[in-house]
């Protein structure tokens, strides 16, 4: 895992508790080998972390598809020391706190935001002193499960410490993990470190899909001038150069982009700032060509939009607020102002057609094989109106089952006969996606890198660090991008990899044929 893709919940808890005075130490369980199983390398990392640590409150946390992760974790911890008290949050208990506190049995939960609710446990647990008056958790009266009342006013965003990564092994996810990392986050550097900034918290809109359509969750954004402040500090301690802000509506406000790209000039000036950066945001935001020359001026390689369906009567069933001509024009704008762009289609909506899949299908073929757009289906996630809706309608019969195989299993939402949906989603797109469009191209020379030798992310030495030279089939442009290879795999199967150009920025299959000899170059390692 690299830090881009690990929780920045925990940072932002790390913080919130050090400012309160207490201690924190983290347990980071991925990253490893030499273990028979995932969880028998929790197990062990969990097990470790508790016996050198003499703890007072462990804390836990995640999404719904870490129901089995964690429900093995608070056992774990139980098998340790039964007494030691378990806080559990996230959006698995924020979204189905009843269901899954119940279910899981943490002594205490914290439902919604959790800065605020993790030091008043703390210092109650501390101090033996009852926590029933904190809003915003659940905790155990005897055997019944207690909720207070819902937090409904949070602290002031800016006035809240910058996410602590310490405990959880940052540098080595920024540098042996970096290429963990998706490639749309790393595709721009031979050598990527990556960070990561979350700018705004929860979403105005209320898509049927999203979790983030909760009543009484008001979208608060950071002032630009805090989040210039959190980047000098990062860049100051990380040296990273490559900058993800993962909140979805980043620039939905033109002035709000305009204020963030001259206060990144002038940090370029300032401070040495030599990073790139990507942000995502909706099509509302309605960019022009005048706003993306600005954005990439300011360092920004990539953006995206929550595209979801090219079907006018999809986007309505999703309350989307979209129109497919936004995503057109956005698509169109982007190369001319030669800047990435992605996004996803989901399909299986409600509404959902042989005629809308197509609709979307040919929206696809016709503006995204140059874009990095991918094809998937919705999953009904707790929190979401779809969620509550397949389990009125019984389409989800058994939560426990749901939770235990969440990811694996398909629901068919829409009025299509299971036969009907299942060719569309087992057939039909996948044969559209991935690889299917998208230009490609034969590396014209390959590098190996020995500087990951004998490192976690080489998996026991079973794969290779390779740098491919490619050469751009849209610009022309050579570029070297790194990548992890099962070395006795390619020679057999050979090997293709999804790319972006780090010039024009368009999406690129580079394809290792199998006769390729693997030793054309000099063993080399490249800075970024």
């Amino acid at each position: 895992m690299s830090n881009a893709d690990f929780p920045a919940g925990f940072a932002y808890l790390t913080a919130a508790l050090k400012e309160a005075g207490h201690e924190v130490v983290g347990v980071n369980p991925n990253n490893r080998i030499g273990y028979a199983s995932a969880a028998d390398m929790a197990r062990t990392l969990i097990l470790e972390g508790l016996k050198t640590h003499q703890a007072d409150m462990v804390g836990v946390g995640g999404l719904c598809t870490d129901f089995k992760f964690l429900r093995d974790a608070i056992s774990i911890i139980r098998e340790f020391d039964q007494t030691l008290p378990i806080v559990m949050g996230g959006g698995i208990v924020t979204h189905d706190a009843n269901f899954v506190f119940e279910t899981l049995k943490p002594d205490y939960c914290i439902v919604g935001e959790g800065e605020e609710a993790i030091v008043a446990l703390a210092d109650r647990i501390s101090s033996e002193r009852p926590v029933s008056d904190i809003p915003g958790i659940g905790y155990w009266d005897d055997t019944t499960p207690v909720f207070t009342e819902e937090r409904r006013e949070y602290i002031d965003i800016d006035k809240l410490p910058f996410p602590d990564y310490s405990p959880f092994e940052l540098e080595e996810m920024m540098d042996d993990f970096a290429l963990a990392a998706r490639y749309l986050y790393r595709y721009p550097k031979s050598a990527p470190r990556l960070m990561t900034l979350v700018a705004a918290r929860s979403c105005p809109f209320s898509c049927t899909f999203c979790t983030h359509a909760k009543a009484n969750r008001r979208y608060r954004a950071r002032s630009v001038a805090n989040v210039i402040e959190e980047i000098r500090v990062s860049f100051d301690r990380y040296r990273f150069n490559i900058l993800i802000i993962l909140d979805e509506l980043f620039a939905v406000n033109k002035n709000r982009l305009r204020e963030f790209c001259e206060a990144i000039n002038e940090g370029r000036t300032r401070y040495g700032w030599d990073f790139v950066w990507a942000f995502q945001t909706h099509a509302s935001a309605a960019l022009d060509l005048v706003a993306l020359k600005m954005a990439k001026e300011a360092g920004c390689f990539f953006f995206s939009y929550g595209m979801e369906s090219a079907s006018p009567r999809v986007l309505a069933s999703m309350n989307k607020k979209t129109r497919p001509e936004q995503l057109s024009t956005a698509i169109e704008l982007a190369k001319e102002a030669e800047i990435g762009f992605g996004g996803n289609f989901i399909f299986g909506d409600p509404a959902e057609t042989p005629e809308t899949i197509s609709e979307t299908l040919t929206f696809y073929r016709q503006y995204c094989t140059e874009s990095h757009v991918y094809l998937g289906q919705i999953r009904p996630y707790p929190g979401s109106r779809l969620f509550s809706e397949c389990i009125a309608k019984g389409i989800i019969q058994d939560k426990l089952s749901f939770y235990e195989n969440i990811d694996k299993t398909d629901y068919n939402m829409t009025t299509m006969p299971d036969k009907d949906w299942n060719h569309w989603l087992r057939r039909i797109i996948p044969a559209l996606g991935t690889f299917a469009l998208v230009r490609c191209v034969d590396v014209s020379a390959i590098f190996y890198d020995n500087s990951l030798a004998g490192k976690a992310i080489t998996e026991g030495g079973r794969k290779s660090l390779w740098r491919l030279q490619v050469s751009c089939p849209f610009c022309g442009e050579e570029y070297t991008y790194p990548e992890l290879v099962d070395e006795e795999s390619v020679r057999a199967h050979g090997h293709r990899v999804l790319t972006g150009c780090p010039h024009c920025h368009k999406r690129v299959n580079a394809n290792i044929p199998v006769n390729r000899d693997c030793a054309l170059g000099d063993s080399v390692q490249e800075s970024a």
